[in-house]
C-alpha cells in the first residue's frame, strides 16, 4: 500500500495533517515492534520456565528410581512400568458396561484399581473408563491368575509355564521342571509355586523379585493345596492335605528364606485346610471346612468359632483386609460376613440374607454380591451403596470408588458410594 493510502487509512484526511499523521503512524510502528519483542521475550521466558520445571521433574524421578533400586522392592523396571501405564491412560475408553464373551474368559481380578481379564489366549487390562491399557498374548492351556499390587502372576495349571507381568508388559517367563499345581505372588514381586516333584508328592519353590530361586522344599507324604508369600517376600506358608487310617488331615507349615526347614508347624486332624493367606508379614489367616484361625508370629493368636457357622469363602485384599464368609447354621442362603484388618482384629460382622456368590474388598470398601443385589460397606460396616443386579452375575470386584460386577457376557460398573 502506498504511503498516502496508509496515512489516509490512519485517519489523515488533509494535506496539512499528513506530516503529523506520519509521525503518529511511525510512533505506532515503534510501539507495535516493542510489544512484539516483549511478547517474544515473554514466550521465551515461559518456555524456559516450563523446560526448567520438566528438567527438575526428570531429575527428581531419576533420583527416586536410583534410591528405590538401591533400597529394594522397587526397580528401574517398576518405575518404567509406572510411566508406561500412565501414558497408556491418556484418553478415555467407551465406558461400561463392557461386553465380553464369557466362555472365553477364565478369570477376572483387580490390581491397583484396574481390571485384569484372563482370556484363553491373552491377558487384558482395563481402566475405570473401560479403556484397554494392554493386551498380552499367552499360550497356556489352563491359565490361572494371581495379582498383587500391580504385579500379575499367570501360570498354566497342569502345565509347566508361568510368567510375571506388569499391567503393560511381560517382565519374565519361565518353565518349571514339573507341572504346576498352584501359585501366589507377594507384594514385592516374589513368586511361590507348588509343583509335583521326583521323590515327593509336591514341592514349594520361591522365586524372589530378582527372578532368582531362593527357596525349595519337598513335601514327601502330603499334597500342598495352598501357598502364599508375605509382603516383604521373606516368609512363606503352605497347607497340605493327607490321608491316614482312612481319615483326612491337614498341616500348615511356616518358612522363612533363612531356614531350610519349617519354622512352625500346625496340625488339624479331620480337617481340610484349603486356604493360607498372609494378612501381614507375620500374620497368617487359614481356612478350611471346619477350621478358621489367625496365626501371628508363629503362634495361633485367634481361633474363630466355626462350631455352628461353617467357613464358606475367604478374600484378602492387596491392602491386607480380610473378608470371611460363614454359612449360618451351615445354611446355603443365610450368611455371616466378618471383616478383619491386617493384624487380625475384627472390624465388623453382618448377617446377610440370601445366597452370597462373591465378596471382595480393596481395603477401604467391602462388596458383597448376592443372587439379586450388590451391597458395598465401609470399614465400619455401614452400607455406602447398593444396586440390583442380574441373576447371571458371578463376581464382585472393588476398586476404590468403583464397584464392578462380572457376569457371563458383560462387566457392569457401579459407584461404591452413593446412589446407583
Amino acid at each position: 500500500m502506498p504511503p498516502e493510502l496508509r496515512l489516509t487509512a490512519a485517519g489523515c484526511t488533509s494535506a496539512e495533517s499528513f506530516i503529523e499523521c506520519g509521525d503518529i503512524v511511525a510512533e505506532k510502528r515503534k510501539k507495535t515492534k516493542k510489544n512484539r519483542q516483549k511478547s517474544e521475550k515473554t514466550i521465551s521466558v515461559g518456555a524456559a520456565r516450563r523446560l526448567k520445571a520438566a528438567a527438575v521433574v526428570i531429575v527428581v524421578l531419576l533420583l527416586v528410581s536410583i534410591a528405590a533400586a538401591q533400597v529394594g522392592g522397587i526397580t528401574f523396571s517398576t518405575v518404567g512400568d509406572y510411566f508406561a501405564s500412565a501414558f497408556s491412560r491418556i484418553g478415555a475408553g467407551d465406558g461400561y458396561p463392557y461386553s465380553i464373551n464369557g466362555m472365553g474368559v477364565s478369570d477376572v481380578t483387580v490390581t491397583n484399581s484396574d481390571l485384569v481379564l484372563v482370556y484363553d489366549d491373552s491377558v487384558k487390562v482395563l481402566n475405570s473408563t473401560a479403556k484397554e491399557i494392554s493386551s498380552l498374548n499367552h499360550s497356556y492351556d489352563h491359565p490361572v491368575v494371581n495379582a498383587n499390587s500391580g504385579r500379575i502372576l499367570l501360570y498354566d495349571e497342569g502345565g509347566t509355564q508361568f510368567r510375571v507381568q506388569s499391567k503393560t508388559r511381560v517382565l519374565y517367563e519361565k518353565e518349571t521342571e514339573y507341572i504346576i499345581l498352584t501359585g501366589a505372588i507377594g507384594k514385592d514381586g516374589s513368586v511361590a509355586l507348588v509343583t509335583r516333584a521326583d521323590g515327593a508328592e509336591s514341592m514349594l519353590t520361591v522365586i524372589d523379585s530378582h527372578r532368582d530361586e531362593v527357596f525349595a522344599w519337598k513335601c514327601s507324604k502330603e499334597n500342598i493345596v495352598s501357598c502364599d508369600v508375605s509382603d516383604n517376600g521373606k516368609n512363606y506358608a503352605v497347607s497340605v492335605i493327607g490321608v491316614e487310617n482312612g481319615s483326612v488331615y491337614s498341616k500348615v507349615y511356616l518358612f522363612n528364606k533363612k531356614e531350610t526347614a519349617p519354622t512352625a508347624e500346625f496340625s488339624y486332624p479331620d480337617s481340610a485346610v484349603s486356604t493360607v493367606q498372609f494378612l501381614s508379614n507375620e500374620t497368617l489367616m487359614i481356612m478350611g471346612g471346619n477350621v478358621c484361625e489367625i496365626i501371628n508370629d508363629g503362634a495361633v493368636s485367634q481361633k474363630i468359632d466355626v462350631s455352628v457357622n461353617t467357613p464358606f469363602k475367604l478374600f484378602i485384599s492387596d491392602n491386607n483386609t480380610a473378608v470371611l464368609v460363614l454359612s449360618k447354621y451351615s445354611s446355603t442362603t443365610s450368611k455371616i460376613i466378618k471383616v478383619y484388618d491386617k493384624s487380625g482384629e475384627e472390624l465388623f460382622s453382618r448377617e446377610i440374607d440370601g445366597l452370597v456368590k462373591s465378596v471382595a474388598t480393596d481395603g477401604k470398601y467391602i462388596g458383597v454380591l448376592t443372587d439379586s443385589s450388590v451391597q458395598v460397606y465401609n470399614r465400619k460396616g455401614e452400607v455406602r451403596s447398593s444396586a440390583e443386579v442380574n441373576t447371571d452375575a458371578e463376581k464382585v470386584l472393588i476398586a476404590s470408588r468403583n464397584t464392578y460386577i462380572y457376569s457371563l457376557n458383560s462387566i457392569e460398573q457401579y459407584s461404591s458410594v452413593g446412589d446407583n
